[in-house]
């Protein structure tokens, strides 16, 4: 049996999506969804608010985060600057996580002071304020390019991210980051189960991607993202591990809303069933 009811994957304006977590669960029920969670970058900022509005909506809500963490392992073709852990809570997440998570979410301000102070000795000058304004949350490269846009440096924020803030630009900088293990070492403190997001994005094969998964605690892998083709989401439900699903929606015209995308349940971590 085959199911749409459930999206694990989802952005609001406390990170990089373009809409509050009200707005958001508000498009995930009408698209019938009716178990979602909010998975914003490194904050728990929006679950009271998502929380609340799915209560009125009689959708269950899962609150989550996806955790930005090192690259566990390298990839002869891909080359990506992280990796990305989703954390989810169905009992609800300890002081102890939340106040990790904000720890997380702080080093993103000096991360942004250095971007842009390469930014002004590239004769941009930006300032903080102008960055913040674009964040309900945690800040990052998805701010700084809506920044750049507002200041005419770019026409748009894709022009900011190829030309300037992308992987390798001229004003990219790296931040620390938790590996994969520390971060499934916290989630699992707070009684928290773990799936490796959107996994085709690290370039690993699945033969050799899975058993390290198994071997760092990882709960479930994203086999269901709106970015895989079929082919790959069946080859990763062969490999023993549950699966989790995501349309990664973002509010944006690409994917403005979660949900409408389908998930064989047998294979669902059974925490997500429907």
């Amino acid at each position: 049996m085959w199911t749409e009811m459930v999206d694990l994957h989802c952005h609001s304006w406390h990170s990089d999506g373009l809409w509050s977590p009200e707005e958001m669960a508000t498009r995930a029920f009408n698209s019938g969804v009716r178990v979602w969670s909010l998975t914003d970058h490194d904050t728990s900022r929006g679950w009271d608010e998502a929380k609340q509005a799915c209560d009125k909506l009689g959708m269950r809500f899962i609150p989550g985060v996806e955790i930005t963490c090192e690259v566990e392992m390298n990839s002869e073709t891909h080359n990506p600057t992280s990796w990305h852990l989703l954390a989810y809570f169905p009992d609800g997440a300890s002081v102890e996580f939340t106040e990790w998570l904000e720890s997380l979410k702080e080093a993103r301000v000096p991360r942004m002071k250095s971007m842009l102070a390469a930014l002004e000795s590239l004769g941009h000058s930006i300032s903080i304020e102008d960055v913040e304004k674009h964040a309900e949350g945690s800040l990052g490269r998805p701010h700084l390019a809506r920044a750049m846009v507002e200041h005419g440096i770019v026409e748009s924020v894709q022009e900011a991210f190829d030309t300037w803030i992308g992987d390798g630009g001229p004003a990219f900088r790296e931040r620390p980051l938790p590996s994969i293990s520390q971060a499934v070492e916290m989630v699992h403190q707070a009684g928290g189960i773990t799936s490796l997001a959107h996994p085709k994005y690290y370039g690993i094969e699945t033969k050799t991607l899975i058993p390290n998964l198994l071997k760092l605690g990882v709960d479930c892998v994203e086999a269901v993202h709106n970015s895989h083709p079929d082919s790959y989401r069946w080859e990763l439900m062969q490999q023993g591990l549950p699966i989790t699903v995501g349309g990664d929606s973002h509010g944006t015209e690409k994917r403005p809303s979660p949900g409408k995308i389908s998930v064989p349940i047998k294979h669902l971590h059974s925490c997500f069933h429907p």
